[in-house]
């Protein structure tokens, strides 16, 4: 082998692993390396005597984390690394329907080996479309579907490192990319919704789990059936008479657990309807939430239910939902978030606090099943692969860190996604950490920036000290724009450029009609620092005139590790998950101080300037050289359609 460290007596189930031994550094040592298998649950023990190491582990999962710590030289000659958690299940759930699906390629050389090496043992792909299914053409039509092939593959992959791949999809809600089509509107209640009682539903999603029974050996599916508000509220109305929403979700999971059991899997399902049902303001964490007791004797006893929590910060909340969960008779798994949604990076401030909350509260309340959920709403523009810090703070909170050391996290990130975990996280600042409150938009017209002006009142001094600020992340952004290897940093670096001089331009244009002497960004009005990390070119914006440089590429035309959707405008997935859309203020009025007939010219050369943005998500460097049209790879990267 390549590595310094030397496997010997490998026991068959870690063959997988030790192969990744050849992909990676050996650390700071080498030498004779030994597993040992222990009863005590959860533990993953490094130890390094006489130049030999030797990992003792209770399950596959933690001889991966042991492994991991070792190449990232977390154990010195004649120390001990010992670590445990608590949880049989520490997993992940990627999003695949929001008009971005990862290859298999990058899942399987990229993804895997990195959950692997930090302790995680399941992964979950959420696919509402996203497959191709037989004898229903318009699954995954023009969406980058996955192939039954291309599934088998990351499944053996995955094993092959003790992986289980639970499938993820919907059986209720969630679906309009389906029914949208017209071939399926006889299973149509309302615009997402499948039409409950209907033979042709039931027939329908007994095809979806037949077939990912049978790619999957494992024996457990996720049926989905979350935030299904409207159920029962549109041809179910014109068809039959008016039902509570609990009789229609309890008749309609009862048909899909007959439907489990059948092909001999058991399902679980997000548990939001239960408590959105139960109380009137329709939230799934209305404290009001009363769940009648005839309502839980007809829920399937197989059916597991998923917690799903991605917003508070306080432990007792989680505590309290839990034990809500467990008075209907469920031992709950717990579902929490690594924030990628509605993101242009990971961000590490809701996931450190949110997350880092939730693990503490299953600690606490003996939960043994975990996975932290990616989501991709409204058009999956976040860069992906950013989330690997995310995941490896996590990991460590899971495997019994209080408080993740800084230094540790550097080494093991380092190891095992070939990264800088500082760089990788500074990129999340660019959600309310360069700008205090501020999720910005790169969708926003230039010239009217509805959500900036309501943050900035539209005052233009505000405007200018957050373009100063994203300016100045740039600049410290620029210094590792060659971290490309887990988040692509120097992606992170233009987007924090690009909202620089949008900002800058926003205060321009609402700036009193005097001219300026110096550029608006610079601080007090002096002609310092440019808003765009560095570049003196691009700091003096003047009222009637804006010095647009030329546009800055992307490296290459790789698609990046996702099939793109054709359209890049956001919302063409489906829609937000979880989150409260505020009402748009009208806009104050703005004083435009330009010449006569340079608006366009104007926006012309913004939007050339930010034409790296039409997919801001995808850094273009991951997986393969763009291909050309036809070729035989074209098909990995294939494009889709909403």
């Amino acid at each position: 082998m390549n590595s310094a460290w030397r496997p010997v007596s490998v026991p068959r189930e870690l063959r997988g692993l030790v192969k990744l031994l050849d992909q990676r550094a050996a650390g700071d040592g080498g030498g004779e390396l030994r597993f040992e298998q222990v009863k005590e649950p959860g533990l993953c023990e490094v130890s390094r005597r006489g130049g030999a190491a030797v990992i003792r582990y209770a399950a596959p999962a933690m001889a991966g984390r042991g492994l991991g710590a070792l190449l990232g030289g977390l154990v010195g000659p004649g120390e001990t690394c010992r670590e445990a958690t608590p949880f049989r299940m520490l997993g992940v759930m990627l999003d695949c329907s929001r008009n971005a699906v990862m290859t298999a390629e990058h899942l399987r050389e990229v993804w895997l080996p990195r959950l692997a090496l930090l302790g995680y043992n399941m992964l979950m792909l959420y696919t509402e479309d996203t497959y191709e299914l037989p004898g229903e053409p318009y699954f995954g039509y023009k969406r980058g579907a996955y192939t039954a092939d291309e599934l088998r593959s990351v499944v053996a992959a995955a094993a092959a490192l003790n992986i289980e791949v639970i499938p993820c999809i919907q059986t209720l809600g969630h679906l309009e990319q389906i029914l949208k089509h017209e071939a399926y509107a006889p299973v149509r209640d309302t615009s997402s919704v499948m039409l409950v009682g209907e033979p042709k539903t039931y027939a329908l999603i007994e095809k979806m789990i037949a077939h990912w029974s049978r790619l999957c050996p494992t024996r457990r599916i996720h049926v989905g059936m979350d935030e299904t508000c409207d159920l029962g509220c549109g041809r179910y109305l014109d068809r039959r008479r008016h039902r509570r929403g609990f009789d229609l979700f309890s008749e309609h999971l009862a048909r899909v657990a007959r439907i489990c059991r059948k092909h001999g899997v058991k399902p679980m399902l997000w548990s939001d309807m239960c408590f959105r049902l139960g109380c009137r303001s329709g939230g799934c964490y209305d404290p009001a939430t009363v769940i009648p007791p005839r309502v839980v004797r007809k829920i399937p006893r197989e059916a597991d239910f998923v917690y799903w929590d991605y917003f508070h910060d306080d432990p007792a909340f989680y505590l309290d939902r839990i034990a809500r969960h467990r008075a209907m008779g469920r031992e709950p798994l717990v579902g929490s978030g690594i924030w990628t949604w509605n993101r242009y990076w990971y961000d590490y401030r809701r996931t450190e606090f949110c997350a880092g909350a939730c693990i503490r509260a299953c600690y606490q309340a003996g939960i043994k099943e975990v996975f932290f959920t990616m989501w991709g709403d409204n058009g999956a523009y976040c860069d992906h692969d950013s989330a690997f810090a995310g995941m490896t703070f996590c990991a460590d909170i899971a495997f019994g860190a209080r408080k993740p050391d800084a230094a540790r996290l550097e080494k093991r990130f380092a190891a095992v996604c070939g990264g800088n975990y500082a760089a990788n996280r500074l990129g999340g600042d660019i959600h309310r950490g360069a700008a205090p409150d501020l999720d910005p938009n790169m969708w926003d017209d230039p010239f009217f920036e509805t959500g900036f002006r309501r943050w900035a009142g539209d005052n233009p001094r505000l405007m200018a000290k957050a373009a100063r600020a994203y300016g100045a992340l740039a600049g410290r952004l620029k210094r590792n724009a060659g971290d490309r290897n887990a988040g692509d940093c120097l992606h992170a670096f233009r987007v924090a450029r690009a909202f620089a001089e949008r900002y800058a331009l926003s205060a321009a244009l609402l700036a009193p009609t005097a001219t300026r002497t110096g550029p608006p960004c610079g601080p007090r009005g002096g002609a310092s620092r440019a808003p765009c990390g560095g570049d003196p070119r691009h700091g003096r914006l003047v009222p009637g005139h804006v010095d647009a440089p030329q546009q800055a590429r992307g490296p290459g035309d790789d698609p990046g590790p996702f099939r793109r959707a054709r359209s890049p405008v956001p919302g063409n997935g489906s829609p937000s998950r979880g989150t409260d859309r505020g009402k748009h203020q009208p806009p104050r009025r703005t004083r435009l101080p330009l010449p006569a007939g340079k608006e366009e010219a104007i926006l012309r050369r913004v939007r050339r300037r930010e034409g790296i943005m039409l997919f801001p998500g995808f850094p273009r460097n991951k997986v393969m050289n763009a291909p050309e049209a036809g070729s035989a790879v074209a098909r990995d990267i294939r494009s889709s359609t909403a």
